[in-house]
Formats: structure tokens, C-alpha cells, sequence
């Protein structure tokens, strides 16, 4: 391409010359000679060239005017053309004139998905939108979801190698300002560092990443999302992450959802005492099994010992290992299901999962018992709220069942002890664990 090219062209060339994708390509607007420079999936050059048509009949000064009301650049400097480029925009050189660029938002082609249900998470009595990987369009729609003047919206540019929009959202007269003072901290301080992932973000932050519960709840509901800021807390968005980052995490969430309240209130208490009967459940049940089949047979009646003595007849091997062994297959079976296409997951898994306990009772490998306890374990496992929680149930239940095997029931009555005292001893983001309200009005920041 014979170009008379500027410093700033030369270099932008040379960057992208070898990227297939990366246009520059000469033109005449407003009988002048410029230079387009663009990356073709973000362009749609057709409709920007109507965009620009008006242009030609426009004298100069009225066209720098017009530059100016579509919010374009003039003059920028090449690390802001270079920034724009990365993020879509169209930059025009302008051969043999004072005016050495500018830089305009073109008509953009259509790459992103359109707004769809929650794939992680169903919707009962609630709006089904769901966030998707457009920063834009997850802000506007919370936009949609509270349009209050009081939606605050901080956008940062976090990382210098590969820049993300990272975006701060609360409601300024219901936010916990400790919380959001140490959060803007963080992230200024930390402006320059690249995260995309739970773990680096978390690292960010400023909180451990080795604690068992997850310091930001997942959402991919607008709706949830806004019950949560109404509540008090801050979101973080980051462009191409389809989900919204709640903070901070608080007990209730493993059994409160906010659109509990769209049943009637008898319908929402019993909802939520079925969820925490759940979680109590698998977290205590595989463990209770150990210690009073193992340790503690005595505690049971006699007509109970003696059935649970005959479902484990012919088992070789404790009933510690025989819960280890089972619990880590079903946690395969689970992931399992998770990674198949979802055109035969459900099935391959169903059977796989029948044949499988079918084929250990057969074998005496396991008991009947045992097998009723793995299942009720499982389903209560799920009726946790969100993926974070029910991974903090399914790893801490391996803890009482250690214990259970060496103490018997007092292990498990100690386990739980443990982990009560552990969760107490929590705080994300200087909000405890254990805190029922994050909600702090400006007046005690």
C-alpha cells in the first residue's frame, strides 16, 4: 500500500501489517485525502461511510463542529489511537493537513450474542434476562432494572497488555461506603493489572484465595443484581464476562434469593427452612453415616443397628472408605455432566448414574443404606443458591466426615463447631460473614 504516511500511520502499521483483519486503506472525504484505519469484525463500513456522507456537502468549519457533537477525538495521541483501535473505534488520518486525525465510534457489526435467559440459574416467578458479554448492554440492563438517579456507575480501565472496562455499580444512598471506599482503593491501586478470572480479581481485591468461601457471589440475572445493590452492595462488571460480581458475601445468601419474595410470605419461609434443611443435610448426613455405622452403632436403637448391620453385610471394607469411594464418584458423575453437550448429558448421566448403584449394591461394595444416603446427600446438596455455594457445601462435608471417622459422633458435633466458628471468623471486604445486613446509609461514612 503506497501511502504518505504519517509517524503515527507508519508505527500503527507496523504494529498490525501482519494481522489479516487490520484495514488501512485510502479514501477521499470532504474532497480531501485520508487514510482509514479500522479492524474489520468491529466495522461495519458500509453504514459508517452513510454515516460520514453528510460530510461532503458540509463546508470544513462545520465539519469539525459535526466531529465534535459525535463525540470524536481530534489530534490524538498515538497510545489513544492505539487504545481506540483495541476497542472498535475508526480512526481517519487526514493527508497534507493541520488536522493530523481524528477518531469516531463507526456503526459497529453485530458480534455480540442477543440478551437471553440465565444458562446457570432458573427463573421462577422473575424477569428471564440475563447478562452477556457486552459491558454496555449489562449496564443498561440494570439501567432498565433501576432507574433511580441515585445508580452509580464507575468505569475503570483495568490492565495495560490487554485493557478491560471494568465497571463499579451501587446506589450512592444505600451503599455500604466502607465497603466502596476500600473497593475504589483496590482498584486504583491496581489499575495496571491485567484479571478476567475469579481468582486474579479476587487477588486484586486484596482477599485470600485460599478461603472456602468464595469472597463475590455470581449473578447472571439484571433482576437479582438489582435486589442486591438495593440491599446495600456493589457490583462489578467486566466486559466479557456474562455475569455481574456481588459484594460482599453474607450467610444468607446459601438459602435467600431476593425474587423469594414474588411467592407469598408462608410460601418464601418455607422455601428458605427447605433450603437450609437441604444444606444441613448434605452437609452432615454422609458424615453422621460414618460415625454411627463406624464408631457410635450404639447410639441407635437396637431394631435400627441391627438393619443397618445387615445393609452392610458382606462389605469388605470400613465405612469410611466406602464413603470416600462413592462421594468421589459422584462428584465425577456430576462433573461429567457438566462438561457433556447438553444433547446427552442429562441421559448418559441418568443411566450411567442407575447402572453405576445398581452395579456396586450387586458387587457388596457398598450398601443399600449408603446408597440412599449418597442420593439425599446430592439432591440436597442442590438446593443451595448459586455454583460458589453449593462448592463451599460440597468441600466442607469431607472435613466432618474425616473427623466423624476418628471422634464418631462427637467429631461430627465438633466438625460443625468448627465450621460455624470458621464462618464467624470471616470477613470479605470488612463485612462479616455472619452479617444479615450490608446495608449502611451515607450518613456512617
Amino acid at each position: 500500500m503506497n501511502l504518505t504516511e504519517t509517524t503515527d500511520m507508519a508505527r500503527l502499521k507496523l504494529q498490525f501489517e501482519s494481522n489479516s483483519d487490520f484495514v488501512m486503506e485510502r479514501k477521499q472525504l470532504l474532497g480531501q485525502e485520508v487514510v482509514f484505519c479500522y479492524f474489520r469484525p468491529f466495522v461495519s463500513l458500509a453504514q459508517t461511510n452513510q454515516l460520514l456522507s453528510w460530510m461532503e456537502s458540509s463546508p470544513i468549519s462545520d465539519w469539525l463542529q459535526q466531529i465534535s457533537l459525535l463525540n470524536g477525538k481530534l489530534n490524538a495521541t498515538y497510545d489513544l489511537q492505539m487504545s481506540s483501535l483495541m476497542e472498535g473505534y475508526l480512526i481517519i488520518y487526514l493527508l497534507d493537513n493541520p488536522i493530523r486525525n481524528f477518531i469516531i465510534k463507526p456503526v459497529s457489526s453485530t458480534i455480540k450474542r442477543m440478551i437471553n435467559v440465565p444458562q446457570n440459574e432458573n427463573v421462577i416467578e422473575s424477569s428471564f434476562g440475563a447478562f452477556n458479554e457486552d459491558l454496555d448492554t449489562n449496564m443498561a440492563l440494570i439501567r432498565d432494572e433501576l432507574r433511580s438517579p441515585t445508580l452509580t456507575m464507575n468505569t475503570l480501565i483495568m490492565g495495560t497488555k490487554q485493557p478491560k472496562r471494568t465497571t463499579l455499580t451501587y446506589l450512592s444512598d444505600s451503599v455500604n461506603r466502607k465497603l466502596l471506599s476500600s473497593l475504589m482503593k483496590k482498584l486504583e491501586a491496581n489499575k495496571a493489572k491485567e484479571f478476567k478470572h475469579l481468582q486474579e480479581i479476587i487477588k486484586v481485591l486484596g482477599e485470600g484465595n485460599f478461603s472456602l468461601i468464595s469472597p463475590c457471589l455470581t449473578s447472571e440475572r439484571p433482576a437479582e443484581a438489582a435486589d442486591h445493590l438495593k440491599n446495600g452492595r456493589v457490583i462489578l462488571f467486566i466486559e466479557g464476562l456474562p455475569y455481574a460480581f456481588v459484594m460482599p458475601v453474607i450467610i444468607t445468601d446459601l438459602w435467600c434469593l431476593n425474587s423469594d419474595r414474588n411467592f407469598p410470605k408462608i410460601t418464601m419461609i418455607t422455601i428458605r427452612m427447605l433450603r437450609f434443611i437441604g444444606m444441613f443435610i448434605a452437609l452432615v448426613l454422609p458424615a453422621l453415616y460414618v460415625s454411627l455405622v463406624s464408631v457410635n452403632p450404639e447410639v441407635l436403637r437396637i431394631q435400627l443397628a441391627l438393619s443397618v448391620a445387615q445393609s452392610r453385610e458382606g462389605v469388605p471394607y470400613p465405612a469410611f472408605l466406602e464413603v470416600i469411594f462413592m462421594l468421589i464418584v459422584l462428584e465425577m458423575l456430576i462433573e461429567a455432566s457438566i462438561r457433556l453437550p447438553k444433547s446427552i448429558g442429562p441421559s448418559i448421566t441418568t443411566v450411567g448414574g442407575i447402572i453405576l448403584g445398581q452395579a456396586v449394591v450387586s458387587a457388596k461394595l457398598v450398601s443399600n443404606l449408603f446408597i440412599i444416603v449418597l442420593a439425599a446427600s446430592a439432591l440436597a446438596n442442590f438446593t443451595l443458591n448459586g455454583v460458589q455455594n453449593a462448592l463451599f457445601i460440597r468441600i466442607s462435608k469431607y472435613v466432618l466426615i474425616v473427623l466423624s471417622a476418628i471422634f464418631g459422633v462427637l467429631g461430627t458435633i465438633g466438625g460443625i463447631i468448627w465450621l460455624s466458628i470458621y464462618m464467624a471468623s470471616i470477613a470479605t471486604f470488612e463485612v462479616a460473614y455472619v452479617n444479615v445486613n450490608v446495608k449502611e446509609g451515607p450518613q456512617d461514612g
